[in-house]
């Protein structure tokens, strides 16, 4: 059993935010709505203890009234005789507005006088309204009896209440705001700090599928390697790259291969371990580190389980299937490296040993890739040099009429002096750039490099420059062109632009709309290596094509096989029927050229008629066919 590891398992969804910092304003909120509720309540016992003072301290002017008008009111309370002048004080008393009745009780607990019973306004007052206050009555010898006294405090309860209400009102509000703005506060952290684990989540994990970002592969390749090496374990990376990715989004959609992508992702996290890693490290390329191996066996099963679980289609939300082709990599640490750097690089040349091969494989890193893939690194570093720093230059192949051998153009090709390697070939570079996308700034150079070298030679001389699929698929072709015609002056019918086969393999519909959007510029179109892809007959009538040119490797054994003749011939009926004018490719001696002649070819290219040269010896031919013409008119 493998001793407990810690858990590398990736979150599917950017963790929530600390609690603390978005409980303290909710909870101050909270605090300010009940402390304004207590407010409001104390308001109300204020307002109920202000009302029963008011109510004592009207009784007791009503008893020092009394008293004043009877002097001997206190004896009389006490049991003494009251005489008639303080009766008749006393019963000629006019109550008090807010008094409806009251009563004087003597110190044994008789009634010495009782009056009132009605409100000011003659009617019973509202119980709602009444309030009983008892006080004494005495005098220098102390108290001698009790004023009980009835009051209405209708008139004053009103005023009470309302002025409490407002206060009450304004305590609400003003808690209330403060209640709104903590709460506000509360949310608005909340916000930021979601903004904010979601831009920490973002910066570690892909958008799309929730896998680790390269940088994030990479640290926990290093704390896996780290271990591997504490607990004398095996660490295994696998790099998985998917083939021709672009056509599930041209046939489905954007939406349709970001589907893809999701249910890809959620498959690869279902087969690995909870302790191993997976991540997205390019648009359609994905990696796995395997922790606590036991020997290196076990990369290769998972390897074949991760082939064997892409290889099943995948269904999309509209209910079609995609199936997908991938190439594995792998290595293995220590064997084949021990530190994170040399570890992926080791796996990433296993991959393009892997996607070298003509169907999809699985490759584990051996020793002489390392030097294979070492090159390739250092070829495309130099070829980004080269692009950045003018390092490039095109070479111009003369193109003829076979009947007459007269110059019509040149094909522009490209061309790279290294300074250590010396020349490049095309077929070296050209396949690094096209993988990396650099063949979309470099073909952009090329097609303005030949028009401005073009538009220097006379009228009637054109210039052909090939294009690549992936400068169809990354979009801006059509510009491009526009553009170098437009800065170059070249005329447009001057320019030729030549597609290989394999682009009939795409998005045909695209393919079409791209391809007349440059015949609508005025450009010709031609289809290269004629013969040696895949050819539909029915889809080639539906191209703009203005030329055919027939690949060299039926014109290499030309006249030893009799069969490529008939093919020859059938090519140049076919360009005949559909008004494309066929040039013969890699024509070498006057065998070829006189056959390509009787069998109707009418333009030929190749080392016989003259090889690629640069731009200075092409004008210099130019002006010699030139004079050659002006001496044959002479």
């Amino acid at each position: 059993m493998l001793p407990r590891m810690a858990r590398f398992a990736l979150p599917a969804r950017p963790p929530a935010p600390p609690n603390l910092a978005l409980r303290l304003p909710m909870l101050l909120a909270l605090a300010t709505l009940l402390a304004t509720v207590a407010a409001l309540g104390i308001n109300q016992m204020l307002a109920d203890r202000l009302l029963r003072a008011d109510a004592t301290a009207r009784a007791e002017a009503w008893g020092a009234e009394l008293a004043r008008r009877a002097p001997d009111l206190p004896a009389g309370l006490r049991g003494a005789a009251l005489s008639e002048a303080a009766r008749a004080a006393l019963a000629g008393a006019r109550l008090d507005s807010g008094i409806l009745r009251y009563r004087l009780i003597a110190a044994d607990g008789s009634v010495l006088l009782a009056a009132g019973g009605m409100d000011a306004a003659g009617q019973p007052a509202p119980a709602a309204a009444l309030a009983m206050a008892s006080v004494p009555i005495g005098d220098t010898e102390g108290p001698a009896g009790t004023l009980e006294a009835l009051l209405d405090q209708g008139p004053r309860r009103a005023l009470y209440h309302q002025s409490f209400l407002l206060a009450g009102i304004s305590i609400g509000l003003l808690g209330g705001c403060a209640a709104l703005v903590l709460a506000w506060i509360a949310l608005r952290r909340r916000r930021e700090q979601e903004a904010e684990a979601r831009a920490l989540f973002l910066q570690r994990h892909d958008a799309l599928t929730g896998l680790a970002t390269h940088a994030e592969f990479r640290e926990r390749l290093e704390t896996a390697l780290s271990l591997a090496q504490r607990q004398n374990w095996q660490v295994g990376v696998l790099v998985v790259d998917l083939r021709r990715f672009t056509e599930v989004n041209e046939a489905h959609g954007r939406s349709g291969g970001d589907a893809v992508l999701g249910l890809l992702a959620a498959r690869l996290r279902g087969i690995v371990r909870r302790e191993d890693t997976v991540a997205r490290l390019a648009a359609d390329r994905f990696a796995v580190v395997q922790t606590a191996l036991q020997d290196g066996r076990g990369v290769a099963r998972l390897a074949q389980r991760l082939a064997a679980t892409l290889a099943s289609p995948f269904t999309l939300p509209a209910g079609a299937q995609v199936s997908i082709a991938a190439d594995l990599g792998f290595a293995t640490a220590p064997a084949d490296g021990q530190d994170a750097e040399t570890l992926l690089a080791r796996a990433e040349a296993a991959l393009s040993a892997a996607r070298a091969l003509p169907e999809p494989a699985i490759r584990c890193f051996e020793p002489a890739l390392d030097i294979a893939h070492r090159r390739q690194r250092d070829t495309l570093r130099d070829l980004r040099a080269a692009i950045a720093e003018g390092g490039l230059t095109l070479h111009y192949q003369p193109q003829r009429r076979l009947r007459d051998r007269a110059l019509l153009g040149f094909e522009a090709l490209l061309r790279w002096p290294h300074a250590e390697r010396g020349m490049i070939p095309p077929s070296e570079f050209i396949p690094l750039a096209e993988q990396s996308g650099l063949i979309v700034p470099l073909g952009a150079w090329v097609i303005r490099a030949a028009c401005a070298e073009a538009a220097r030679w006379p009228a009637g001389v054109s210039v052909a420059v090939n294009l690549s699929p992936a400068q169809f698929r990354h979009g801006g072709l059509v510009a491009t062109v526009a553009d170098a015609l437009a800065s170059t002056g070249l005329p447009a019918d001057r320019l030729e632009l030549e597609i290989t086969e394999s682009l009939l393999q795409q998005d045909t519909e695209e393919t079409v709309r791209l391809l007349q959007a440059l015949r609508g510029l005025g450009v010709s179109i031609a289809m290269d290596d004629f013969g040696t892809g895949w050819s539909s007959l029915a889809h080639l009538w539906r191209f703009p094509f203005g030329k055919l040119k027939i690949d060299r490797a039926f014109v290499r054994d030309l006249g030893r096989d009799p069969r490529l003749t008939a093919i020859i011939a059938t090519v140049v009926g076919l360009g005949r029927t559909l008004d494309m004018t066929v040039v013969a490719e890699g024509v070498e001696t006057e065998a070829q050229a006189r056959l390509l002649a009787a069998e109707g070819c009418e333009q030929v290219q190749g080392w016989l008629f003259g090889r690629p040269m640069p731009a200075e010896a092409a004008r210099a031919l130019i002006a010699e066919e030139a004079r050659a013409g002006t001496r044959k008119v002479a």
